[in-house]
């Protein structure tokens, strides 16, 4: 899964062999829920330090993906300057 954007604009989000059919736009959105939340908890000194936010992100969506889905998918965070 990789997301894009820190402003809110631009945000995506990619899952590839993960999601079943019949429920993935709601884990899906479910994610991006996740990672609103993490950002949105961090600190000013977090979210300037994109190696750390990039983990918590990491972590809490490790976390809610296995709860989900009990599997343990390869996350990805990518965060990309413009």
């Amino acid at each position: 899964m990789g997301v894009r954007g820190a402003s809110g604009q631009g945000r995506r989000l990619s899952a590839r062999g993960l999601l079943p059919a019949e429920d993935g736009q709601e884990l899906l959105a479910g994610a991006r829920a996740v990672i609103i939340k993490t950002i949105e908890q961090s600190n000013a000194e977090e979210k300037s330090d994109w190696g750390v936010i990039k983990e918590k992100i990491r972590v809490d969506l490790k976390r809610y993906l296995n709860k989900q889905t009990s599997k343990r998918p390869l996350i990805l965070p990518v965060i990309l300057e413009v």
